[in-house]
Formats: structure tokens, sequence, C-alpha cells
């Protein structure tokens, strides 16, 4: 079987296998506010790959009570973990990245009127509220980070490896633009200015209020790995500080002064061995390898990494998740109530990806179930992580999976299983 459901939790519906669907990343809300039948949604062939060549997808509305998907767009401006970063702005409008006179920009949809309106900027974090967004430089995450970057007939040509003119940008609806975080101040606050690599800045996500964000830094080391530091700031005064260290991946904000991140917790000293070569190449990989023969349990207490909750106002207040159940990194989601994380696993041995859900006031997970990667996705070296994502009434859950025909997007009832867990 591809598919095990633990719980009272049941698929309502799927999209239609003519074709292969994504809503995108971890941190959109895709159910729209007014019609919460009415999904946002990507469409590409059945079974794409498309990474290689500029490619063009369809942006869509999903009705997944009818099961009808209908067109209203398609862009050239996408990626493979988070498509065009399409998110509602509104009951009637939604936005979007577009490609178009040889530049990126955002593209403001209205499903009533059928009308466009074009932004100079692309998208990335919206703060609807304030009608705000970031975003970040897309070509050249491309360069260095290829799955989330856009691959366009345009490149990026600055080469400077910690340029200051160059970062996170904020902009409003009228075309308002500035830099709040450029790559150069965000490496001499990380104290990494004697490293001799190109850096970049990724995943800028507002807070609940929009008052701040919190955005990474990273570069490649030379054995090859992805090294992480996670960076609030404050929009009143511009002022940041390094909140996780070294190994950070995914995070989410449980409220406007704290986090919810996976990341390893080691003293600075540690940390420094990643960034000198040679004990990285032959201590750390030799460690390594020692590691992974490890159980996972043991593995997780030895390179303490973990769901950490965070406190923005208390660097020294940090706390562990469910250290027993928590132990892979996965893409977690606040529910609205903001008591609950919905969250997935990378695919296990077996090749089987872990729906949960996690109650932060009994800390506790409760697993839902295991859906596994399609063959054809693991032949080509290609990730497809489950993204779940909650309805804005907290009873339904969105995700991605690829355990059926090509890529597909399911809606997920855990109405029964949240009444029996409160």
């Amino acid at each position: 079987m591809n598919i095990n459901i633990f719980s009272d939790a049941e698929i309502i519906s799927s999209t239609p296998k003519s074709h292969d669907h994504s809503v995108g990343f971890h941190d959109v809300k895709p159910f729209n506010i007014l019609n919460p039948n009415l999904i946002a949604i990507h469409r590409y062939p059945l079974k794409s790959i498309l990474l290689e060549y500029p490619s063009k997808i369809e942006i869509c509305l999903w009705d997944f009570k009818k099961n009808i998907i209908h067109k209203i767009d398609d862009t050239y401006a996408w990626s493979w973990e988070q498509g065009a970063r399409l998110q509602w702005i509104s009951k009637n409008e939604l936005i979007y990245n577009q490609f178009g006179d040889n530049k990126l920009k955002s593209c403001l949809y209205d499903i009533n009127t059928k009308t466009k309106k074009f932004l100079k900027d692309p998208i990335y974090s919206l703060d609807i509220k304030n009608k705000k967004n970031l975003f970040i430089n897309y070509l050249r995450l491309r360069n260095l980070w290829n799955t989330y970057g856009y691959n366009l007939d345009i490149k990026d040509n600055n080469h400077d490896p910690k340029p200051k003119d160059d970062g996170v940008f904020i902009a409003d609806f009228n075309d308002n633009k500035k830099l709040v975080l450029s790559i150069y101040d965000a490496v001499e606050l990380c104290n990494l200015q004697n490293i001799k690599k190109p850096f970049f800045l990724a995943h800028p996500r507002f807070s609940p209020n929009g008052k701040k964000f919190v955005s990474l830094l990273r570069f490649t080391n030379d054995s090859g790995a992805l090294i992480s530091f996670l960076i609030c700031t404050n929009l009143s005064n511009l002022k940041s500080k390094v909140i996780a260290r070294e190994r950070v991946s995914h995070f989410e904000w449980i409220n406007d002064d704290s986090l919810i991140v996976w990341s390893r917790n080691l003293n600075k000293s540690l940390q420094k061995i990643r960034f000198n070569k040679y004990l990285e190449q032959y201590i750390v990989l030799f460690a390594k390898k020692i590691i992974k023969k490890l159980k996972p349990n043991i593995q997780k207490q030895l390179l303490s990494t973990h769901f950490h909750l965070i406190d923005l106002n208390n660097d020294k207040n940090i706390k562990i998740i469910d250290k027993d159940v928590l132990i892979e990194d996965g893409h977690p989601q606040i529910s609205n109530c903001r008591r609950f994380l919905i969250n997935d696993t990378y695919p296990n041995s077996a090749g089987y990806q872990k729906l949960m859900i996690y109650d932060i006031k009994k800390d506790k997970t409760h697993l839902i179930g295991e859906f596994k990667i399609s063959d054809y996705l693991n032949k080509n070296h290609l990730k497809y992580d489950l993204h779940p994502r909650w309805s804005n009434d907290d009873k339904l859950i969105n995700f991605d999976s690829s355990h059926e025909i090509g890529r597909q997007s399911y809606v997920l009832n855990i109405e029964k299983i949240l009444n029996k867990i409160k």
C-alpha cells in the first residue's frame, strides 16, 4: 500500500489525475477566506520534472467539493518546492509571481472581475493587514540553491559573495520598496566575514502582526553542507539579532514573540568547527558516518537537533518540544486557534512520509497517517514534501503528495481527531 491512515482522519478530495498539481510551501494558507471550497493551486503536465529549462505552469482555482480545476493564468516564475508563491490577499484577490518584459514582478488577480494588476517586484511573504510583502532575489537563489530559485532566460549579474545592495526587501502595493536586511549586514551580524563563500538570504517571514520578520542567511561549506543562521529583524528600527546558528531549517511563528525552529543547539565553539575545512573534512565527516549508523533517537541526542520553541524576548529560554516523537525535520504550520501544529517528515527508508499533529498545550504528538513518495521522483533524485496546511476553520488539512499518480494535492478531514484530543 502507498498510504496508511492511522486515525479518524478521512481524505475527502484529491486533484484530478490528468495533470500534476501542487499548492506550494508550508507557510501558505491556500483556502479562500469567503468560499472555503476554493483552493489556490498550481497545475503542471503529468509526471513533470520541469527544472532544467524555462517552462510555463498554470495558476488555477480548485473547487475541491466539486473537484473542478479552473485555470486563471500561467507563469514562468516558479520553483519546484514553492511554485509561484501563490497566496490569497483577500476573499477576491490572489497574488503570485510573474515574468514579463525581462523582469520578475507579481500579479494581483481578482477572481470576480478577472482583472489583473501588476506590481514591479515579486512576492515572497505577505502581510495582508498592512498590505506589504517581503521578497528576495530569486535569480541569486537559482544560482546558489536551484530548486527554490527561478529558471529564467535572465541571470543574476551580481557576483559579489556578500553584496550590500541585495538581501531581503520590503514593498507595498504602491511599488514603494526598500532593502531591510542586506546580505553584507547579515554576514557581519553572524560574524562570518572570513568565510570565502557566496551567501544568500532565504525564507523571509513576517511575524503575525507584521512588525518583524525572520530570514535565513545561508552558504555552502567546503564539504557541501548547507550552513544556516536564523535572523530576526525589527521593522521599526531595522535592528537584527541571530536566534539560531549553523544547523537551521524549517520554522513557524507561534505568536509575535516565539517560533518553533528545527535547529541544532550547540555551543559556539562546536559550531565553528563547521567553518574550518580541515576539521570539517577529517573530523566532522568521519563523525557523521559513525552517527548515521546509530538509532535516530541516539543521533538526535548527540547532534542536539530538535524542534525548539524559541522565545525572542529571552535568548536563554529555548525549549525542546516532544523530544521523543518529533525527532525528524519537517514542515510545520500553526492552526488558526494557535494551539496545534500540523507537521510532516521526509521519506523514511521505505519511502513513507508521516503526517502528524502536535498539541502545544499538552506537548503531545498524534500520528495521522503516512504516504509513500513516488518511485519516479526517487529515480530523478527529487523530493516532494507534504507541506501540510490548515483550513480557515481548523477542520481540514490540505497537503501535497505523490503516493498516487504524479504529484497531487489532497484535502483531509481531521475534525474527529481534534475533538478527541481536546
